[in-house]
C-alpha cells in the first residue's frame, strides 16, 4: 500500500456495507483521511490564527530558515478586492516531543503527514488525503483515490459538528457547540489582545488593527465586557489627571509647591480673585503683597487649580466685554497681556468637559476688582 498508493482490505467475513469502514481503517494506517481534516483544521486555526480559507491554501512549498523557522507564502482572500500573496514565517521547536507547540512545527508536521499521499496525488497544497471510497474512487481512480481535499473546491465539509459531537463539546448553556473555524480565529484574536493589553497594533496577527476590530473584536461578548473595563479604568484615570491640573504662572516651577501649600490652595484658604497665591508674604517687589490682582496672572507666586476654572472663564467673559465697551487700544494697552495669559497659556490646560462644567457655576467678576481693594469714601 506504501509503495502504490492503493489500499487492500481483505473483505472476506465482511458483509458488503462494511467495506467502506474497513478501507478508511485500513487507509489511515498510512495517510490521511477525510475524517482526519477535521481536528487538524481546527488545531491550525487556533494555533496560527489564520482564517479557513488561507489554511486550506497552504501549499506545500516551503523553506526551512536555519531549523528555527519555516517560511511559508500563504493567500489571503479579500472581499472585492484582488488576493494577495504573502510569505509568513512560523518559529520551529527544535524538540520533537513539542511539534504541537508552534505554528511551524506543526506546518512541519503536517507536511510529513501527508507527504506519502501528496506524491500519489501530486497536489501542490500541504494537504492531500485518501479518499478513495465512494464518489472518491471514481473521480480519483487515477491517483488511486488520493487528492488535494480543497484543489476542487474550499467549500469541502469538515464535519466539524460530527467531531464536536464525538467529543462531548458543549457551549457555555449546555447545548450541543457548533464548531465553526472562523469563530476559532474571532477567539484567537480576542486573546491575543487581551494578552497585549487591548494594543490593537501589537494584537493583529493576520489584519490591520481597524480590520481585527471591526471583524473580528468588536462583536465578541467577552472582548466588550473587557474593554468597558478597560474603557472605565482608562477614562477614570484620564477624569483623575484632568482633575488634578495645576498650573503655576510666571514660569515658577510647580512641582516646587510644598504639599501643605497645595493642600491649602485646593481648600481654597490660599484663593484671590481667580488663582491662589502661594507666598503672599513675599510679593514681587518684596515684603508682603499689597499689587492689584492684575499682576498675579504674572507672579510666580500665582497657582491656577481647577476650582478657580469658572472665575476664570468668568474673567474671560468680562474682558471679551470691556471690549465692546472700550477703545481698543485702550483695552490693548490695559488688557492684553493678561488676555494672552488667559487665553495661550491657562484654559488650555482644561479639558472641554471641564470647561462645560465650569460654566453652570460661573461667578460675574466686576474688571475693577483686578486694580486691587478700593478704600471707602
Amino acid at each position: 500500500m506504501a509503495r502504490t498508493g492503493r489500499v487492500r482490505v481483505d473483505y472476506r467475513g465482511l458483509s458488503v456495507g462494511e467495506y467502506p469502514a474497513a478501507c478508511y481503517r485500513q487507509a489511515r494506517q498510512l495517510f490521511v483521511i477525510d475524517e482526519d481534516l477535521a481536528p487538524l483544521m481546527i488545531y491550525a486555526a487556533g494555533l496560527t490564527g489564520r482564517n479557513p480559507e488561507t489554511l486550506k491554501e497552504l501549499p506545500a512549498e516551503h523553506r526551512l530558515l536555519e531549523g528555527r523557522a519555516v517560511a511559508v507564502t500563504v493567500t489571503k482572500r479579500r472581499r472585492g478586492k484582488a488576493n494577495s500573496r504573502t510569505t509568513v514565517h512560523w518559529s520551529v521547536d527544535g524538540d520533537p516531543t513539542r511539534q504541537l507547540r508552534t505554528s511551524g512545527s506543526f506546518y512541519l508536521l503536517m507536511h510529513r503527514m501527508m507527504a506519502r499521499s501528496r506524491a500519489f496525488s501530486g497536489t501542490t497544497s500541504v494537504w492531500s488525503i485518501w479518499a478513495g471510497n465512494g464518489r472518491g474512487g471514481v473521480r480519483h481512480a487515477s491517483t488511486g483515490g488520493h487528492t488535494g481535499p480543497f484543489d476542487a473546491e474550499l467549500a469541502r465539509k469538515l464535519h466539524l459538528g460530527r467531531w464536536a459531537r464525538r467529543h462531548g463539546l458543549v457551549d457555555d448553556n449546555g447545548a450541543p457547540l457548533q464548531m465553526m473555524l472562523t469563530r476559532i480565529k474571532k477567539t484567537v484574536e480576542a486573546r491575543t489582545a487581551k494578552q497585549v493589553g487591548g494594543h490593537l497594533p501589537s494584537a493583529r496577527l493576520t489584519n490591520t488593527a481597524d480590520t481585527s476590530f471591526a471583524y473580528y473584536l468588536r462583536g465578541d461578548p467577552f472582548v466588550r465586557e473587557w474593554a468597558a473595563d478597560v474603557l472605565t479604568e482608562a477614562i477614570t484615570e484620564a477624569e483623575g489627571n484632568a482633575r488634578a491640573v495645576v498650573a503655576r504662572l510666571g514660569g515658577a516651577d510647580v512641582d516646587a509647591v510644598p504639599d501643605r501649600v497645595r493642600t491649602q490652595a485646593a481648600a481654597g484658604e490660599l484663593d484671590t480673585l481667580a488663582s491662589a497665591c502661594v507666598d503672599i508674604e513675599h510679593g514681587p517687589d518684596g515684603g508682603r503683597c499689597e499689587e492689584s490682582f492684575l499682576t498675579c496672572f504674572r507672579c510666580p507666586n500665582a497657582l491656577v487649580m481647577e476650582r478657580h476654572l469658572p472665575a476664570l472663564l468668568a474673567l474671560a467673559e468680562a474682558l471679551r466685554e470691556d471690549l465692546q465697551q472700550r477703545d481698543a487700544e485702550q483695552w490693548t494697552a490695559r488688557h492684553e497681556v493678561i488676555w494672552q495669559i488667559l487665553t495661550g497659556d491657562i484654559l488650555p490646560h482644561f479639558s472641554p468637559a471641564q470647561r462645560a462644567a465650569a460654566q453652570q457655576t460661573r461667578p460675574v467678576l466686576r474688571l475693577d476688582l483686578l486694580d486691587g481693594p478700593k478704600e471707602l469714601p
